[in-house]
């Protein structure tokens, strides 16, 4: 096990309160455990100075007792290969492979290559956190790493702090003659086990010996965390509320249209106000960053997020980051009360300030580190979310040791291709208590999981009067065509919203539907039938669609902005021209184009009424989540249901227009506009093929 800590800011005493009330105890499959020292070696090896820049290290080496009675032990020997296949061999030190010594055994020994002993001598310190009873997993002479005859006589603490910590020890590395294993009956385990002992005495040890003897729920020691009542309780707002908080069993499902027979599916937390949190008021340190491009509604959570925090929960010390990611590190910084934000919801834009890239998250850390901030929140896209998932790996990275153990295993990748400096970087950040709220931002809509992102009923509200704009002018003269581009980079909500909501436009293409332009039943036959038709005709185009004609017909430019996305040639110009090109040359038809293009003047409104409604829901939910404890999570309605989602979840994939979809179906009902597709299974390989030219 490992219980990695930051000494330079905690006691002891806060180590193992923070560790254990935080639930932060990994276990790390014995069969796994032969790779751990080839990665501390080879990390020791390729950088001489390792070791001095690692100042904490602590674990609890777990030997083979169960319960701590003989009996259980004597019978599990016998069948715990049964269950746990080679692990169990492992624990219960009763496997030979090709004839070699017991895994443990080797490790303790630096038998060939295994070099535990060897790496694990190399770190400042080492702790070993140990429940004195009621701990159901590992017995307590297991997890101090005592014989029986070893362990201390105990009294309830008088630490009114940290009041489970009952004793502390300093153990002094033995020399190899204090070393000798103690003289033991016959039984070949108990000598195995005297052994390990032994091996691990010749390190040093800082003992800490924890009890949760007096706690209710004594049955689950090692999986308790600190809280305190919420104080929405005595809130004059929430007095008059049936049911003020939500309970932990509440959950959201994803998918609410099932088979009868179906599988239970994916479940989420349901958002809202729990009973008790994990933080003191008085003790929250808060900061709020925009990053990426403008969105209706990021004035209005920032407000929000303050006085929510403020109001509800009388937070007072909350700091906004200026300039996006970057801001973090160029200490541009403001403090944020109510007063200050109070009417920044009715201007457009950031009130914090933007930028797309600058996300160093070593950086990053280490101002959050610097700073004393323990509850982040990161409003933006999905580029902005990725970076936010980033963070709280580091901030929450007690469990590196074993993802790259088990990545060694599974990949056998070569230890040098790891970045060293990254390695002991994200090492010394564990034990941080910082929750990272996430608030997803996108004007496209793009965010899987969620229902809808906040600003886009006023994109959608906005691009109308534009599509208004085009109507208007083209059927003003004759033969008129309109053309309005609106966002939509990997999906073309906005577009189909918009068309819907409109009922003037005659044609919407986006980046989920395939469209060609020349041959029969092409976009040329379609504009040339409703101009003769009609008189006029207006399209609105998605600036992801068609990207894969213009990457044909023009050499596509491989670069990509500051927030890695790949910058798009202009589909409007490029459409405009070659409807130009095919009614004068082709066709000799004269036609009035007009070309429209609103992205700007859309993103940079302030949100309706509907949004500054949803941007509350969003903002209150983030901040009843960081102060329960919960962290790596983003925000949002599932099925009109707001609820915690992993931030890993809504960056694995892109919402898009699904064109098999009854709602698709309803556009192409409301603009009697071709489908351009034959069936499913080349609309699939469409997706995929946009999709990959997009990226």
């Amino acid at each position: 096990m490992f219980y990695p800590t930051n000494c330079r800011q905690q006691s002891s005493h806060s180590m193992i309160e923070d560790d254990v009330r935080r639930r932060r105890i990994v276990c790390l499959n014995c069969s796994l455990t032969s790779w751990l020292p080839w990665i501390l070696h080879s990390l020791i090896e390729e950088e001489e100075s390792l070791a001095p820049r690692i100042e904490v290290f602590t674990m609890c080496v777990r030997v083979p007792f169960l319960f701590g009675s003989p009996a259980l032990e004597t019978t599990a020997r016998v069948v715990i290969h049964l269950i746990f296949r080679r692990t169990g061999r492992h624990l219960f030190l009763v496997d030979n492979d090709d004839g070699k010594p017991p895994l443990l055994k080797r490790m303790i020994e630096d038998y060939g290559e295994c070099c535990y002993m060897s790496a694990l001598g190399s770190f400042k310190r080492r702790v070993a956190y140990s429940n004195v009873r009621h701990d159901h997993i590992v017995g307590w002479r297991t997890s101090s790493i005592r014989r029986n005859s070893e362990l201390p006589k105990w009294e309830d603490s008088l630490n009114e702090k940290y009041p489970h910590i009952v004793f502390e020890e300093h153990c002094k590395a033995c020399d190899m003659e204090q070393c000798e294993p103690t003289a033991l009956a016959n039984d070949c385990s108990d000598k195995l086990e005297e052994e390990l002992v032994t091996g691990l005495s010749r390190v040093s040890w800082e003992k800490v010996d924890v009890s949760f003897h007096s706690c209710k729920q004594r049955s689950a020691a090692h999986s308790l965390i600190q809280s305190y009542p919420n104080p929405l309780q005595r809130s004059q707002a929430y007095a008059i509320v049936k049911q003020t908080f939500v309970s932990p069993k509440d959950v959201v499902a994803e998918e609410i249209v099932i088979q009868k027979n179906s599988p239970r599916g994916v479940h989420f937390r349901r958002a809202g106000p729990r009973e008790r949190v994990y933080f003191k008021s008085e003790e929250v340190r808060a900061c709020i960053v925009t990053c990426g491009g403008l969105c209706p509604g990021i004035n209005t959570v920032i407000r929000e997020i303050v006085c929510g925090l403020n109001y509800m929960y009388g937070i007072d010390n909350i700091l906004g980051i200026e300039g996006g990611y970057r801001g973090f590190y160029s200490k541009n910084t403001m403090q944020l009360t109510p007063k200050v934000v109070n009417d920044i919801h009715k201007r457009g834009g950031t009130f914090l300030q933007t930028s797309r890239g600058g996300h160093d998250t070593n950086k990053i850390v280490d101002n959050i580190h610097d700073r004393g901030i323990n509850q982040v929140y990161i409003i933006g896209g999905d580029g902005t979310q990725k970076g936010a998932a980033a963070i709280y790996k580091v901030l929450n990275s007690i469990n590196m040791i074993l993802f790259l153990s088990y990545s060694l295993f599974a990949r056998s990748v070569p230890c040098k291709m790891l970045n060293v400096h990254t390695f002991v970087k994200e090492v010394a950040k564990r034990g941080l208590q910082v929750a990272v709220a996430g608030i997803p931002k996108t004007i496209d809509n793009d965010i899987a999981v969620i229902d809808k992102s906040f600003g886009f009923d006023t994109a959608v509200e906005e691009a109308q009067r534009a599509i208004n704009a085009a109507h208007v002018e083209v059927e003003s003269v004759e033969n008129g065509v309109g053309i309005v581009k609106l966002m939509g980079r990997y999906s073309g909500f906005i577009a189909m919203f918009a068309t819907l909501a409109s009922r003037d436009v005659d044609c919407c293409l986006i980046p989920e539907s395939h469209f060609y332009l020349e041959g029969q039943g092409g976009l040329f036959e379609f504009i040339e039938q409703r101009v003769k038709e009609n008189g006029h005709m207006v399209i609105v185009l998605a600036e992801g669609a068609g990207q894969e004609y213009l990457s044909q017909s023009m050499h596509p430019v491989d670069e990509k902005d500051a927030s890695g996305n790949r910058l798009l040639l202009d589909v409007g110009l490029w459409l405009t021209q070659k409807i130009k090109d095919h009614f004068t040359n082709v066709r000799k038809m004269a036609i009035n184009l007009k070309y429209i293009d609103p992205t700007y003047m859309i993103r940079a409104i302030p949100s309706n009424a509907s949004d500054n409604i949803y941007c509350t829901l969003l903002a209150q939910s983030a901040v009843h989540g960081a102060m329960a404890g919960y962290t790596g999570f983003t925000v949002g309605p599932v099925n009109s249901r707001h609820a915690y989602i992993p931030i890993s979840r809504v960056t694995e994939t892109h919402n898009v227009v699904k064109v098999t979809d009854r709602m698709w179906a309803r556009l192409l009902a409301s603009t009697n506009q071709p489908s351009f597709l034959q069936n499913e299974e080349g609309t699939e390989s469409f997706d995929k093929k946009t999709l990959d030219v997009i990226n």
